[in-house]
């Protein structure tokens, strides 16, 4: 009985221990990192792998890198490295690109990995990316103010620290300076070792307006200098005489600059050249005039012009602003029915004004309204003549202010209803503001108070505006 309990024993033991051995030599060997690798996702396909960006004018250089969008991520680490360490960002699954401003110049990397929902981690995709600084300074400024753009003046500079730069096909060197308005390409770089970057530029042109009045010889006479650009301006501008004109202090303001000249009394010719360091952005000739000519009314050697005789010729539109409601309605027609009053008109027409003296003169003007009805369609022809005393209070530059007062008659040319053909008279008082537009030419703005008559408390109060251009024939109070 002992013999049998340790043969079975001894079977127990074989048959429990026998397949321990060769279980274990039959299952390969397989560690934690090559079953992770085996399931990486793939790693994103970045368009390229080298980049050169601008930052422009100031601005920081827009980056952006892509990839095409990958199925299984759960999201991307993007490492920012640079000089000053390294920044990791963290991107949804989803992401297709990695955007960052940078206004760091120098060297950068990007490496972008794709980690799946288990943790496991793609080979980095790496880009190596180069920030080139430009500054672009305007005419006239300095470093401390660089001109943002979009666009920049002639006389703007372009420069890149270490890197020579070039606009279109001048001459690469360490400053672009815009000479040619429009638009353009600015390269900076691209000699052996260095980035290269392209950027287009709007370089636009600088305006220069001066006076159109002749300047008298040997009087001192105060100039006004208009310099205009869509772009930027620096404050440090250099104002030059030509011919035999002598200059007084320069004073800057806004867009313009107001100097006190003196010509000669035998030049020839004189003018001004504007400039901003060494680039001239423009230049200006002035008209000269002896004092004896210019009394005389004569500029060209001619026999002298009347000098009672200034004609002023000029067309204008606007609108005659009507009371059409209540006591004070006008009465133009002389309607029986309310609703057969005549409302706010446009109009146009044409005026002369002479002026005996260099101040006042006397004015007219013929115009004609079409204004409507109050309570049912269709319109009226109203005739408007008027006369009136203009006195020229202000005039400063190109700018001018008249005092307007007179009368005049108003007549109704058509029949609706109860409103019929009848004259009216009317007395007005108002201003007109003008501006030179050019050499004889001026814009006129003028607003009248109307006074006629009303169809219950005896008068209506109309008011009317004009915008017109008007001429001069004759004498030139201005010297031009």
């Amino acid at each position: 009985m002992a013999t049998s309990t340790l043969v079975i024993g001894c079977a127990l033991v074989g048959v429990v221990t026998a397949p321990g051995p060769k279980t274990a030599t039959a299952a390969p060997v397989q560690t934690a990192t090559t079953a992770r690798s085996a399931r990486a996702p793939r790693a994103p396909a970045i368009a390229q792998a080298q980049y050169t960006v601008a930052a422009f004018a100031g601005r920081p250089a827009p980056i952006k890198v892509t990839w095409p969008a990958l199925a299984g991520v759960s999201r991307f680490r993007a490492r920012w490295t640079d000089a000053g360490g390294r920044v990791d960002v963290d991107l949804p699954g989803t992401a297709t690109r990695f955007e960052r401003p940078e206004a760091t110049a120098g060297h950068h990397q990007l490496s972008v990995v794709a980690i799946d929902e288990r943790g496991a981690e793609s080979e980095p995709a790496e880009a190596a990316i180069d920030v080139v600084t430009i500054t672009a300074i305007p005419p006239g400024g300095s470093a401390a103010h660089p001109a943002p753009g979009p666009a920049f003046a002639i006389g703007s500079t372009f420069s890149s620290p270490g890197l020579p730069c070039q606009l279109a096909s001048a001459p690469a060197a360490r400053a672009a300076i815009a000479t040619t308005p429009g638009a353009t390409t600015l390269s900076c770089g691209g000699e052996p070792g260095q980035p290269h970057v392209d950027v287009p530029v709007v370089i636009a042109p600088v305006v220069i307006a001066g006076p159109t009045a002749p300047i008298v010889r040997a009087t001192p006479t105060r100039i006004h200098v208009t310099i205009a650009s869509v772009a930027p301006l620096g404050d440090r501008l250099q104002v030059e005489p030509i011919g035999e004109l002598a200059l007084g202090e320069v004073e800057r303001s806004g867009m313009s600059i107001d100097v006190p000249v003196t010509a000669s009394a035998g030049a020839a010719t004189a003018g001004l050249v504007i400039r901003a360091d060494a680039i001239e952005l423009g230049r200006i000739d002035l008209t000269l005039v002896d004092r004896a000519r210019l009394e005389s009314g004569s500029e060209s050697g001619s026999e002298p012009q009347i000098r009672w005789f200034a004609l002023d010729l000029g067309g204008q539109v606007g609108a005659l602003v009507m009371l059409s409601e209540g006591k004070t309605a006008t009465a133009l027609g002389m309607p029986t029915n309310p609703a057969d009053t005549l409302t706010n008109a446009p109009l146009f027409g044409v005026r002369a004004g002479l002026f005996p003296t260099r101040r006042v003169g006397v004015e007219s003007e013929l115009s004609l309204a079409i204004p409507g009805y109050l309570g049912h369609p269709g319109f009226s022809l109203v005739a408007s003549a008027r006369a009136q005393l203009a006195a020229r209070l202000v005039e400063d530059q190109r700018y001018g202010l008249r005092l307007l007062g007179g009368a005049g008659i108003l007549g109704v040319l058509t029949r609706d209803a109860t409103s019929r053909p009848a004259v009216h008279g009317a007395v007005h008082w108002g201003a007109a503001f003008t501006i030179e537009t050019r050499r004889d030419l001026w814009l006129r703005i003028e607003a009248l108070h109307v006074i006629t008559t009303g169809q219950d408390a005896g008068f209506a109060h109309d008011v009317e505006l004009q915008v017109g251009v008007v001429t001069r024939l004759g004498r030139r109070d201005r010297s031009w």
